[in-house]
């Protein structure tokens, strides 16, 4: 029965119901692709590490 109603309200649980709502906004910003974070993380530990042998 309460399959009926969440059916006729044209969404899943009502749980998952605010968070596909908040993935499908478009917030703006600055974008950028997972390659440039994970390559800013990576030299960021990098230039971490020299620096802690360095001192």
């Amino acid at each position: 029965m309460k399959f009926e109603k969440m059916k006729s309200f044209g969404g899943g649980p009502s749980s998952s119901i605010g968070i596909m709502r908040f993935f499908d906004q478009d917030m703006g910003g600055p974008k950028l692709s997972p390659e440039f974070v994970l390559a800013f993380v990576l030299l960021f530990v990098f230039v971490m590490l020299v620096l802690h042998f360095i001192a």
